[in-house]
């Protein structure tokens, strides 16, 4: 009889795209609450535009929506990408693609240089050959 199989943890570099993944979900969510957090802010310079304020928070809730789809998509592919799921490496390329589109074609920010930055570093590490590696093995 025996029992489940040993699970072998991960190397190094699966665990530091892993975190990279989970720490830019997790930058999505703040940037979010930040901007909920200024919302008069918004509204008063809607106002002074001669826009309705009042369509600021329908706005805010899309870009919450969008921002917990990217979230989703990040977390979710880490923690198949730490399982070993070999497509896990093309589901994040997509939703990363998918993401810098959103953020690059309005125009960028401070925010969204970071953003592309922990991009860049997740997509890094989830191609280099130790991820490939582990992936291959499972």
């Amino acid at each position: 009889m025996s029992g489940p199989p040993s699970r072998v943890a991960p190397p190094p570099v699966v665990r530091a795209a892993t975190a990279v993944w989970f720490a830019l979900g997790a930058f999505l969510l703040l940037e979010n609450a930040v901007l909920w957090l200024r919302r008069d802010e918004f509204e008063r310079a809607a106002a002074r535009a001669g826009d309705d304020p009042a369509l600021v928070g329908g706005i805010f809730v899309q870009l919450t929506a969008v921002a917990l789809l990217f979230g989703v998509g990040y977390v979710g592919g880490g923690l198949l990408l730490r399982r070993g799921r070999r497509w896990a490496r093309g589901v994040l390329t997509v939703v990363a693609a998918l993401h810098v589109l959103w953020i690059v074609l309005p125009g960028a920010t401070a925010v969204n240089l970071v953003t592309l930055l922990l991009i860049t570093v997740g997509l890094a590490l989830t191609w280099l050959r130790g991820t490939a590696q582990w992936v291959r093995q499972h």
